[in-house]
């Protein structure tokens, strides 16, 4: 009885997170996977709303620091959550290779997205929260 009611009384507080899957084959070619709460992207079933805000929100960068454009290709919705499917417009080396993911972080201050990335045969995990820059891959 007193569990209940300690849960009651205290303040409830979402979980503001995505998570992405980065694939760079060694040739160069590859696709990203972005798993974000659907209640937080309700307007994400618009593909072309959808493809601009990941291009402003999730970049790729090549050793020149150019832009590695990203093509959508699918989004779901799986549950709570969207999926969004993108793949490398073309081929890009993966030495020296950046990304930022600022899915959110925009929107809610305690934003957390983690990314799993495998490129040039490595795993690499990277956490990015709001205000944070690119980081190498």
């Amino acid at each position: 009885m007193i569990a209940v009611a300690l849960a009651f009384t205290l303040t409830w507080h979402p979980l503001h997170a995505s998570t992405a899957l980065v694939e760079i084959s060694p040739r160069g070619t590859g696709s990203v996977t972005i798993r974000a709460f659907a209640d937080e992207l309700a307007w994400a079933g618009d593909s072309a709303r959808a493809e601009e805000y990941l291009r402003t929100r999730f970049l790729l960068t090549g050793v020149d620091g150019r832009r590695i454009p990203l093509e959508l290709v699918r989004v779901e919705l799986d549950r709570d959550a969207f999926v969004f499917t993108l793949r490398l417009v073309s081929q890009a080396p993966c030495d020296g290779m950046r990304l930022w993911n600022g899915i959110l972080a925009e929107r809610y201050p305690d934003q957390v997205n983690l990314v799993q990335v495998r490129a040039c045969g490595r795993n690499r995990q990277l956490v990015f929260s709001a205000g944070e820059g690119s980081k190498a891959l």
